[in-house]
């Protein structure tokens, strides 16, 4: 990149100024930063990353924990890498001994050490690698002329209303409304802003990040932009509305994404879910839809990614993509006399200001009245202070220890006859090991680390592990001064095919007790880019592992810089003919990177193969006193899976 291009972009702002704009947090700088969460350790850059890679993390809570950090990256690693096969035991005990020890602080996490608090009593100690509770149900913070503006950091979206989602028996879970969190017909009933201010224009705008992409594009006031290798690139708008009319693509092109998109020929069969689970989604599309053309696999292949499988048509279950209601496939449970949640029932996609960030934050207030600020309200516990000292309080329940990465999981003795289990992990904060010791273990940790940690698992659970393959994400949140350039082309949503990302689009801002977010194009807002891997692998013939770990070496080569740059860049292509000006307009730019965001379920994940059962089936039973929670075992990961893993894995170990 040229000294020139940098300064033109705004890469040559302070960055301090970038993430403190304007508003209160103005001249506070470091300092407040410094000061919103426990201090981590600086010194984790001995696997090579450090905080040039992480770069700036917002304000408030979440301000050191913008997804995997080069310090959670580098503690990672150093398991994978083996530094911890040997740990000198009689220098770590620390002579604390729980009922239940939970690997990880998300939401199989989070549910696990709820369920078996209510059904039984007891000590349980939730162990967190990252700097705050949630997993990837974190968000990111901006102060902005005044404004808060919140941003989802991944987990994002839930459907509305929960009565509806019951009914449909489609993304729900019960603990929605133990938690307190509100129904239909609650005084604090979920409200949204749709309405702009400071615009004549009727604009629509989505209840979350997801709705535009392909389910609800009615939503948005949508537009898709085409690079033209000639000169400028062109915007065409509405295209589902005018068949693509002004999209500079074939007319084949068009043919066959309005055909997929109004396909319903799904074939009536009994055993049509593992019949899915037998294809890829590209395999059924070829041969039940007849979809042929390349544009429509690169239309398919990000947004697919994004939605959950992490990777592309050519490598994921066809049933896995029936899981996240993609086109075509989504036909072939009505043929088989099934509904349609999205069609068949009143259900909207919606998103809370910093996404599941509020659910998470929600079971923590429940289990530990003191961990968050204010009383048990919706607009207290989404946006209150984390009291750090009751996290990890000394007497009480449940205690959620953060900054601490498990690195070996063991039981004590034979594992048929063992009564406990040892527990060792890294203080973050001091680089040393420390052991715990707990009558049952749950793992609501991904498979990628569990084999790893474990040092006792059978052959058959080893070899189950290493049939989970993942694959990245990048999102990438970007708080603006204004939006004036989206309102002066009109749109509210934008689609692209090559460059840097996709999609990003502005949401309608939940209104809790009246506040909310600005909705007005001469305000602040965010843009939030979920950033999959597959135009460098998808259609190439690669296997869905090195797919994986490809996007995965791309996202770890990438500097704080280089993603700044490549986002400014992008956006000046598609916005600077309406005003857009990335030195001006652009406030701030969080990046978090989830190595291992999405399981990829290949065909037979769900259902196994030649007779073998499924591989998550022989991870959901276990072994001795551990059990396995986690969303990646239902091949969706979805908060709501995530909940019914964990409260699975708690009434197991329960009847231990």
């Amino acid at each position: 990149m040229s000294t020139i291009d940098e300064k033109k972009l705004g890469m040559d702002k302070d960055i301090t100024r970038r993430d403190f704009t304007s508003g209160v947090l103005k001249g506070a700088g470091l300092g407040l930063l410094a000061t919103a969460v426990p201090l981590t350790s600086e010194k984790a850059s001995a696997q090579g990353l450090g905080l040039d890679w992480t770069g700036p993390g917002g304000v408030g809570d979440y301000s050191r924990s913008n997804g995997n950090t080069h310090e959670v990256v580098n503690g990672a690693h150093s398991i994978r890498d083996g530094k911890w096969k040997s740990i000198p035991a009689a220098k770590m005990d620390i002579n604390e001994e729980y009922d239940l020890v939970v690997v990880g602080g998300g939401f199989a996490g989070l549910m696990t050490a709820y369920t078996f608090l209510k059904e039984k009593g007891g000590k349980v100690l939730i162990v967190e690698n990252h700097p705050i509770f949630g997993g990837e149900g974190k968000q990111n913070e901006f102060e902005v002329d005044g404004y808060r503006l919140h941003a989802p950091q991944g987990s994002n979206g839930t459907l509305w209303p929960p009565e509806e989602a019951e009914r449909a028996g489609f993304f729900y879970h019960p603990v929605w409304h133990e938690l307190g969190l509100p129904g239909k017909d609650s005084p604090d009933a979920l409200k949204f802003v749709y309405k702009a201010n400071g615009t004549d224009k009727e604009l629509k705008f989505s209840e979350d990040n997801y709705d535009a992409m392909q389910l609800f594009k009615e939503t948005a006031t949508l537009g898709y932009y085409y690079k033209d290798r000639k000169g400028k690139g062109k915007w065409a708008l509405d295209p589902w509305g005018t068949n693509f009319k002004d999209a500079p693509i074939d007319q084949e092109a068009k043919d066959q994404l309005i055909k997929l998109e109004n396909f319903s020929g799904g074939k009536k069969r009994a055993d049509w879910e593992t019949w899915l689970d037998s294809m890829t989604y590209k395999e059924f599309l070829e041969k039940e839809v007849g979809i042929s053309h390349p544009h429509v696999f690169n239309y398919l292949n990000p947004m697919m990614a994004a939605h959950g499988p992490g990777l592309g048509t050519d490598v994921i279950s066809a049933f896995g993509a029936l899981s996240f209601g993609m086109p075509g496939v989504r036909d072939v449970p009505r043929a088989n006399g099934h509904s349609n949640p999205f069609e068949d029932y009143d259900l909207n996609l919606i998103s809370f200001p910093g996404g599941n960030a509020a659910i998470a934050r929600h079971f923590v207030k429940k289990m530990i009245p003191a961990s968050i600020s204010g009383k048990d309200t919706l607009n207290d516990i989404v946006y209150g202070d984390i009291n750090w000292d009751a996290l990890d309080k000394a007497g009480q329940d449940l205690r959620i220890r953060v900054n601490s990465t498990v690195v070996a999981v063991e039981h004590e003795g034979d594992v048929a006859s063992a009564k406990h289990v040892n527990v060792t992990y890294i203080d973050n904060e001091t680089h040393t090991p420390k052991r715990v010791k707990a009558k049952s273990v749950v793992m609501a940790s991904g498979q990628w680390v569990n084999k790893y940690i474990l040092r006792d698992t059978p052959e058959q659970l080893s070899q189950a592990m290493g049939e989970f393959h993942h694959a990245p994400m990048l999102v990438i949140n970007v708080a603006l001064h204004n939006w004036r350039f989206m309102e002066k082309l009109g749109i509210t949503a934008a689609r692209w095919f090559e460059g840097f990302g996709w999609f990003t689009n502005i949401r309608a801002p939940m209104s809790i007790e009246g506040k909310h977010m600005p909705l007005d194009p001469n305000l602040p807002t965010t843009l939030t880019f979920y950033n999959a891997f597959t135009d460098a692998v998808s259609d190439k013939g690669l296997p869905l592992k090195a797919q994986g770990a490809i996007g995965r070496a791309s996202l770890f080569a990438m500097s704080y810089r280089d993603i700044e740059y490549r986002i400014r860049k992008q956006m000046t292509e598609m916005f600077a003919d309406y005003g857009f000006d990335a030195k001006r307009d652009i406030a701030g730019i969080v990046t978090n990177r989830w190595g291992h965001a999405y399981v990829a379920p290949q065909p037979g994940f769900f259902f196994g193969e030649n007779g073998q059962p499924a591989p998550r089936d022989i991870v959901r039973e276990g072994y001795g006193r551990i059990r396995f929670a986690h969303s990646e075992l239902t091949g969706e990961q979805l908060w709501t899976n995530a909940c019914h893993e964990g409260e699975r894995a708690a009434k197991q170990v329960l009847a231990l």
